[in-house]
Order: structure tokens, then sequence, then C-alpha cells
């Protein structure tokens, strides 16, 4: 578990964005998201103390009227098991793709992907 702490999410960088909107929502219809999130850590290639990790995140809707698709890297610095990644990656790889992808569906006349949730107020924890 000490490698946890010495690790981090330097960056993520959208190799490939395709969206597209096979058409029009039947009236009345409920679109249903479905996503699909692919991290690729047996491409991980290790560059000067930083492992850059594939992704790709795939975005359908039923009935099908609309994908996305992004495709990207994410730059760990610090050491990291590629065959075991911990959630410190995962979450800042769904959180960029998904915000895109609510931008691209917005252009396309889609709602997000994924409602946005309000988040409740924090209070402050003290040890």
């Amino acid at each position: 578990m000490g490698y946890l702490r010495d690790m981090s999410v330097a960056g993520i960088r959208f190799d490939y964005i395709h969206a597209e909107r096979l058409g029009i929502p039947p009236p009345g219809a409920q679109l249903q998201m479905n996503m699909q999130v692919m991290i690729e850590g047996e491409r991980a290639v290790k560059r000067s103390g930083v492992t850059e990790i594939p992704f790709t995140v795939s975005i359908s809707s039923t009935p099908g009227v609309v994908t996305v698709t992004i495709r990207g890297v994410a730059a760990v610095q610090g050491e990291v098991d590629v065959k075991n990644l911990p959630p410190q990656v995962a979450g800042p790889i769904m959180q960029a793709a998904l915000f895109e992808a609510a931008l691209i569906m917005r252009e396309l006349g889609f709602p997000p992907p994924l409602p946005v949730q309000p988040q409740p107020p924090q209070t402050p924890h003290y040890a």
C-alpha cells in the first residue's frame, strides 16, 4: 500500500474524440446511456519517471441515437502497478472523459451521459 502515497495522475491527454448523432429519439422515449471504460494497463509506457496509461471511454444510448468515443492517455507520476491500478488512476480519467463527453453531447443536443449529482455540504473533520 505504500506505493499509493508516491503516485499521482499528472495529466490526462485526449488523443481521439469521436461523437455521432445517429438519429432523433422517438417522441417520449427515455434515453438510457451505457458507458464502458477500458484502462489498458498492459499497454502502459514508462518515460522518465512517468507512466503513460492508455484508456478508451465509449458511450452509447438506448435507443441507439448517439455514440461518443474518447481515447487518450493518463500520465501517472511515481510507482504504479499497471496490472492492478488503484482508484486514484481510474477516477480522474472518468471525471475528465465524462466532462468532455457532456460538452460534446450538449453540442449534439443530448443531455449529459450521467446526471450531475449535487454534492452535499462538506463538514471539516479534525483528527
